[in-house]
């Protein structure tokens, strides 16, 4: 009876990579261009009176974002403010509010595939599925392929578990996108929940040949542990996050590993001989996993706080 702690570490280790999975998705170069979304309708002067009054000097996006907020007080109605005051709200880090004006525009404009693509891929990082899903089959264009829209899909399946479903979306966005790397990172991160980490580490090296990033690293470290190959993940991920963090984590995949393997080979038994086998093994794995709990724990925080400070990101 000592495989229910087994599951809840797989469950644990599944967890782990599909935070890192699905935080890389908003990495689609979005919210970095909405800092700089219509630089030739947002006049210089745009937020000048303000800035005077203020002590604090206003950044381009806050500027543009009051410039579309103004503009979209004035034509509530009108798609292109809209729309543009909506992608700027999502770069401040404004989602709800964000949310709140697409779906506005939506009652007005409820068959354009630009809106339903930004209340598709929203949606998605505000965890509504359904919303998502309905969105994005609007979205999608076969005629003009968009891979912001098709790599929100592959995440669709992803949040729904459905990995093999999520990597020929995945591949396909990749190709449109000329390797944009955080569908790299999703495709990558699909095949290691797919049982591939093999091909997963393939993608994962192509990105650091790129120049790498954090993030990236942190999940080859992670589909490296997953092969057994702790070494190499503890100086991938000191590069990462330190010796001191790669060394916890280190010690916790070779644990999560190890009881990945016991796991699988229990579910294979059949005979009474094979049962009373793994019966015996099972208080060796039990006492290891529930004396690392808090290390356990922590190497989850450690990675729910990388995803949500980079990724964030699997943009949609």
């Amino acid at each position: 009876m000592a495989y229910p702690a087994a599951t809840k570490s797989l469950a644990i280790l599944a967890g782990l990579t599909a935070a890192l999975m699905l935080g890389a998705c908003a990495q689609d170069g979005d919210a970095l261009q909405a800092s700089l979304l219509g630089p030739k309708d947002v006049p210089r002067d745009a937020g000048k009176a303000d800035d005077q009054a203020s002590s604090v000097p206003k950044t381009e996006l806050e500027k543009a974002t009051e410039y579309w907020g103004k503009k979209y007080k004035e034509h509530p109605n009108e798609l292109e403010p809209a729309l543009s005051y909506a992608k700027n709200l999502k770069a401040m880090g404004e989602r709800q509010q964000a949310l709140a004006v697409i779906q506005h525009a939506a009652v007005y404009h409820s068959n354009d595939k630009a809106l339903a693509s930004e209340y598709g891929r929203l949606a998605l990082e505000l965890d509504q599925i359904s919303v998502a899903k309905q969105m994005l089959a609007i979205a999608d264009d076969p005629t003009s392929p968009d891979w912001r829209v098709i790599s929100a899909k592959g995440t669709v399946f992803a949040k729904e578990g459905k990995y093999q479903d999520a990597i020929p979306l995945y591949e396909r966005a990749l190709m449109l996108s000329q390797e944009q790397t955080s569908v790299m990172n999703n495709l990558a991160m699909a095949y290691a929940m797919a049982g591939e980490a093999g091909k997963a580490e393939d993608v994962l090296r192509r990105i650091e040949a790129k120049g790498g990033n954090a993030k990236s690293r942190q999940n080859l470290a992670l589909v490296l542990g997953l092969q057994g190959k702790f070494d190499e993940s503890k100086s991938v991920s000191t590069q990462a996050m330190g010796a001191e963090s790669a060394a916890s984590d280190t010690d916790y995949l070779k644990r999560m590993v190890k009881v990945e393997k016991v796991a699988k080979w229990s579910t294979t038994t059949t005979t009474g001989a094979t049962k009373a086998v793994a019966a015996a093994t099972a208080p060796e794995i039990k006492p290891a996993v529930a004396d690392a709990k808090s290390r356990d724990d922590n190497a989850t925080s450690k990675v729910a706080d990388l995803e949500s400070s980079g990724l964030k990101g699997m943009s949609p």
